[in-house]
């Protein structure tokens, strides 16, 4: 999950960074003045904003990707100490009786 989380943020933060490219061509002649000067502000400001997508790319994937996680294990975990199900026995064997 985290590296899809950090392929999507890095994608989106590539995406970002052409299109502001593209849009602010008139700072070209200036270009060396401004790295030079605002490197340091820049770098942090752009690992912020990596940061702040890449946590937005986890929580959206654990709140439509993992939405019924928890409801399946529950039926899978019944299943299993019921006996209906073809893994129950092979589970059972190897790692016994959890109610003990």
């Amino acid at each position: 999950m985290i590296a899809n989380a950090v392929f999507v943020a890095t994608l989106i933060f590539l995406a970002l960074g052409f299109g502001l490219m593209h849009e602010l061509q008139f700072f070209i002649p200036w270009r060396d003045l401004i790295f030079h000067r605002y490197w340091q502000p820049i770098a942090a400001y752009c690992a912020l904003l990596f940061v702040n997508i890449f946590g937005l790319t986890i929580w959206i994937e654990r709140k439509f990707f993992l939405r019924d996680a928890g409801r399946k294990l529950t039926h899978l975990d019944q299943e299993i100490h019921t006996g209906h199900s073809a893994l129950s026995t092979e589970i059972m064997s190897q790692y016994g009786d959890d109610d003990e």
